[in-house]
């Protein structure tokens, strides 16, 4: 079930859904506020984050067009993360108990939910791993590698790479000084916006 295509939810969801409009930097929730909707992103971008006890910020997931976020509410009092746009925004929000109601009705539409969203479950799996690899090369080039498509060469980037850093529990300066030795090594070279892995994954 695809939260981001309005017309091709039920009739429930559709009366029920609303939009919001953030600018870049605008939260549209906090962690530990109370859990009333489940959304999805019509245009641009947002990245789901926590912070710690001493105040660093973890970016664990980001969430772009025609993805959906938060469904963690459906069970929860509480959101678990804060929900930042990184660029000008639109989301879609659906009351959580009318997609509940609608998800009992419907165990079509129940079981397309639950596998868009154990999709997702593998990638933020995929992530920890990548975080837990102590060198920074080796995490780097892990993470490119799975981004790839069997035989792709070519990566596109929305985001700038300060962003990616931060998703991978890097520095900024270590993640561009890493590139740039993998560059030397003609591992990979790099374009605007694009890094072009020199051996195809397999």
């Amino acid at each position: 079930m695809d939260l981001s295509n309005l017309d091709s939810l039920p009739t429930a969801l559709q009366s029920a859904a609303t939009f919001q409009n953030l600018v870049a930097g605008q939260v549209l929730f906090h962690e530990r506020e109370p859990a009333q909707a489940i959304f999805a992103v019509a245009v641009g971008r947002f990245r789901l984050v926590r912070y710690t006890s001493e105040g660093q910020l973890v970016i664990f997931q980001v969430v772009r067009a025609a993805e959906s976020f938060g469904e963690s509410a459906l069970f929860l009092d509480t959101y678990n993360c804060n929900a930042i746009a990184e660029v000008p925004s639109r989301a879609i929000a659906y009351p959580k108990q009318v997609l509940l109601s609608v998800l009992q009705e419907r165990p079509d539409l129940a079981i397309s939910f639950m596998e868009r969203f154990e999709r997702k479950i593998q990638w933020l799996k995929s992530l920890i791993e990548l975080r837990s690899i102590r060198s920074a090369r080796e995490r780097i080039l892990q993470y490119l590698l799975t981004l790839a498509r069997p035989s792709a060469t070519t990566l596109t980037f929305d985001r700038p790479l300060k962003n990616v850093a931060s998703e991978l529990g890097l520095s900024p300066e270590v993640l561009y000084r890493t590139l740039a030795q993998m560059e030397r090594e003609g591992i990979l070279t790099r374009a605007r916006g694009q890094i072009i892995l020199r051996t195809p994954p397999t």
